[in-house]
């Protein structure tokens, strides 16, 4: 479809370079040879092509008649054939539209374990951008008719309306989503989002945006998972990129945030059933041996956090291991522990 209307605009502009080209030769024409003013020539000349069948504007000379029967030939099958050709790409276009919003919403309907982006502003778009790039199912929830554009452009999915609405919410598939993302600029409404959020879905994990300390409450109280401050969190690496640099730079080439080229990365793995981890300890098992990985921090099947976990810690079926190496290591070990 996208080929096929990329030639009518071809063609149209060849039409309308011919049209303008015919309405150029039929002014100078009639302009010259009966000796008529511009204006009067060109509106010769249009009631001429478009057959409208308008009187003439003076009569005709014989050599002027001669002119116009060409002007005739020439240019009312142009007319016509330009304006079939502006009917045709405006219905395709538009066909092609309306085709692309079905498919998109068959997409969105047949998503399952998703996430909702619900504003795809600053942080909304970064969000957004991430989750492309890690090739995780996400759609986004925005109200901007510029932003719904730029999301089209993007090839984003996305459902345009206001996330406090139950029925988007609904339409986004809460019921089956993953996870939701508040990250509108006003905490009120995100506030209001995570509570229509948890009442649709009470299982699902809400990671709200929040611009000050006493909304990080209200989010929490409204049932957020976790909440976050772009300006607390700013603030303190700033901060620490002064008083502990050292830590800064390890922590960002650990989290991919140094170098995206750069060969460390930290990942967490969740152990699934069917492992062959399950039961071993990490002494024993193939993280450190074979496959190279460092694990930093565990987090047992109970939700207890465990750093620098012993070397007789026992593996447990739904525990996360987060663990520090290269990007080969770390798909050797996703396959590990999802047996």
């Amino acid at each position: 479809m996208e080929i096929k209307q990329a030639a009518t605009t071809t063609r149209l502009k060849y039409v309308v370079f011919l049209l303008a080209l015919i309405f150029l030769i039929g002014t100078l024409g009639f302009h010259f040879i009966e000796g008529w003013g511009f204006l009067d020539s060109l509106f010769m000349t249009l009631i001429t092509i478009t057959t409208i069948g308008y009187r003439e504007i003076n009569p005709l000379s014989d050599p002027g008649k001669v002119f116009d029967i060409f002007l005739i030939f020439l240019g009312v099958g142009t007319a016509a054939y330009g304006f079939a050709s502006l009917a045709q790409f405006i219905v395709e276009g538009e066909i092609q539209r309306v085709l692309g919003r079905r498919r998109l919403d068959r997409k969105i309907t047949r998503m399952n374990g998703h996430y909702i982006i619900c504003g795809n502003g600053r942080i909304g778009s970064l969000i957004s951008q991430e989750l492309q790039a890690k090739k995780k199912s996400f759609l986004v929830i925005e109200k901007d008719l510029q932003t719904i554009q730029e999301l089209e452009a993007a090839n984003i999915p996305h459902i345009a309306g206001d996330a406090t609405n139950e029925e988007i919410l609904v339409k986004a598939g809460i019921g089956k989503a993953k996870g939701l993302i508040a990250t509108a600029s006003s905490d009120m409404t995100n506030v209001y989002i995570t509570l229509i959020a948890k009442e649709l879905n009470p299982n699902i994990f809400v990671l709200a945006r929040a611009e000050t300390e006493d909304s990080i409450k209200n989010l929490e109280r409204a049932g957020a998972n976790k909440v976050i401050s772009p300006y607390l969190i700013g603030g303190r690496h700033m901060a620490n990129i002064i008083l502990k640099p050292t830590v800064v730079d390890f922590i960002e080439l650990a989290t991919g945030e140094k170098s995206k080229d750069f060969y460390i990365q930290m990942e967490g793995f969740l152990i699934r059933t069917g492992s062959s981890l399950i039961g071993k300890t990490l002494k024993d098992s193939p993280i450190r041996k074979e496959i190279g990985l460092i694990v930093v921090a565990i987090k047992d099947h109970t939700g207890n956090m465990i750093f620098n976990p012993p070397a007789a810690f026992t593996l447990s079926e739904n525990d996360v291991l987060v663990c520090i190496g290269g990007t080969d290591a770390l798909k050797s070990m996703k396959k590990l522990v999802t047996g």
